[in-house]
């Protein structure tokens, strides 16, 4: 294959996993337009250009964590099946049919730790206490946040955090230890997981804006909202690597659903 023909392949592999993204983009714009509603400035924007307001810095930042990934994730042997398909590889499609238990699994036990954990050091964390609301408007706004969760957080922060962070973190990693020490086909363990688990601390650390933008963050706060994402996104860092980045996606959705079938439970039952 001619090197222009690789990188139309590559091209259009990146094309596919950008469409995938945009799904989730979407899906967070949508939820956050009755909030940017709420800002007086932005209040007589029509419902389509309050969406695309909404969807234009991910988008932008989707744009560039998918090219980086395209340029680094094939080259360390890090799988996406969508990729592979779209760029005229070979899927493995039955790879994702074998892991959707484990990553079922994986991704609903994640939730019970992280809520245990939660839980068990709610003492030093200390939420604000928000005024209280019915349990229809509780329901209902779980439910609205549903496509949002399992779109945005389920893909888009996997294309992001793994595809578009995790990977070429490793890559640049491997790169600097083959050109100062023996040369290696592929990155070693350690490497391996220095990326991962620095791409999961990202992922915690990108998860304190929206908390700012609710109340004031103390340090508790912070230290729980790091360790609490950087908990799972080590183990769907470790998915990626394994066995795909559509396993991981799984996984993180599978997070989501098991946090929004408790939730309900939880606003019915109490």
């Amino acid at each position: 294959m001619t090197d222009t023909s690789a990188w139309k392949s590559a091209a259009r592999g990146a094309v596919a996993l950008f469409g995938l993204g945009m799904i989730g983009v979407l899906a967070l714009a949508v939820y956050s337009v009755p909030m940017l509603r709420e800002i007086p400035e932005l209040s007589a924007l029509s419902y389509p250009t309050l969406v695309l307001l909404a969807s234009a810095n991910s988008m932008i930042l989707l744009v560039v964590v998918v090219l980086l990934g395209t340029v680094t994730a094939p080259r360390i042997d890090l799988n996406s099946h969508v990729f592979a398909w779209a760029s005229g590889g070979t899927p493995n499609w039955s790879e994702i049919r074998d892991s959707f238990p484990l990553a079922v699994v994986l991704g609903s036990g994640l939730f019970v730790v992280v809520a245990v954990i939660d839980a068990a050091f709610a003492q030093f964390t200390q939420f604000p206490v928000n005024e209280p609301t019915t349990d229809t408007d509780a329901l209902r706004d779980l439910f609205v946040s549903v496509p949002m969760r399992l779109f945005y957080g389920g893909i888009t922060e996997e294309l992001l955090l793994r595809w578009g962070f995790m990977a070429p973190l490793a890559y640049v990693l491997w790169w600097g230890r083959n050109k100062v020490g023996d040369a290696t086909e592929t990155p070693s363990a350690t490497i391996m997981w220095v990326a991962i688990v620095v791409s999961a601390v990202a992922f915690g650390v990108g998860h304190l804006p929206a908390l700012a933008s609710m109340f004031e963050l103390t340090t508790p706060i912070i230290v729980r909202t790091i360790a609490l994402n950087a908990l799972v996104g080590i183990a769907l860092g470790w998915l990626f690597w394994r066995r795909s980045l559509e396993t991981a996606m799984i996984a993180h959705a599978m997070f989501h659903v098991a946090l929004v079938a408790v939730s309900s439970v939880i606003i019915v039952v109490a």
